[in-house]
C-alpha cells in the first residue's frame, strides 16, 4: 500500500481573480424581485448563514440574463489561465439576502473549475468576499455595485460578519466542464 502524505505549503503565489463591473440596472430590479420572492429555501442550513434560494435558478427572470453572462465569461477566463479552450456549464447559480452581520462560513466550490459572486448592490458597511488562503491576514475584495468576480472553485471563502443597513444582494454559482 504506498502511503500518501499531506504537506502543506505557504502560499507563495497571488490569488487570481478575474472581476468585470456589469452595469445591468433591469436586470439587478429583476434579481432582487426574485430573490425576495423566493425567502430562505435553505434555512440557514448551507455554509451560507443568510437568506438563499434554490440551488438551480437559472430560468428566473434577471438569473436567466446573469446566466448567459457568467457563462461567456468563463469560457474566455479559462483561455486567459489555462490557455485551454472549454465547454462550459453552470452546475448551479442561487441568489442571497444579507442582512446586517449575517456571514458565510469559509469554504470552497471544488471540484467546480470557476466559482463567482456578483453584488447587486454594496451596502456601506457590508463585508466583501473574503479569502483565508490569502497569505497570513486573508484578503477581502470590497463591494462595488454591479461588481461580478470570478475566481477559481477550489479557493476558500467566506463572508465575515459587519454592520450595515439594508440588504446586500448577491448572486454565486459554480462553473464545471459540459460532457
Amino acid at each position: 500500500m504506498i502511503e500518501i502524505k499531506r504537506k502543506d505549503l505557504p502560499l507563495t503565489s497571488f490569488l487570481t481573480t478575474f472581476e468585470c463591473i456589469l452595469n445591468k440596472p433591469e436586470m439587478n430590479k429583476q434579481i432582487k424581485k426574485v430573490i425576495d420572492k423566493y425567502g430562505d429555501r435553505q434555512n440557514h442550513k448551507t455554509n451560507v448563514k443568510a437568506q438563499m434560494t434554490e440551488w438551480k435558478m437559472w430560468h428566473e427572470p434577471g438569473f436567466k440574463e446573469l446566466a448567459d453572462i457568467v457563462l461567456d465569461i468563463s469560457k474566455k477566463i479559462s483561455v486567459a489561465k489555462y490557455n485551454r479552450s472549454i465547454n462550459v456549464q453552470l452546475d448551479n447559480l442561487w441568489g442571497m439576502k444579507y442582512k446586517s452581520e449575517e456571514i458565510a462560513i469559509d469554504h470552497d466550490h471544488w471540484p467546480s473549475i470557476w466559482s463567482f459572486a456578483y453584488y447587486l448592490n454594496a451596502p456601506k458597511g457590508a463585508s466583501g468576499l473574503f479569502f483565508s488562503e490569502a497569505g497570513e491576514q486573508g484578503a477581502e475584495r470590497k463591494l462595488e455595485p454591479g461588481l461580478l468576480v470570478f475566481f477559481e472553485g477550489h479557493v476558500k471563502h467566506a463572508v465575515r460578519p459587519s454592520k450595515f443597513k439594508g440588504y446586500r444582494y448577491v448572486v454565486s454559482g459554480n462553473i464545471k466542464e459540459k460532457n
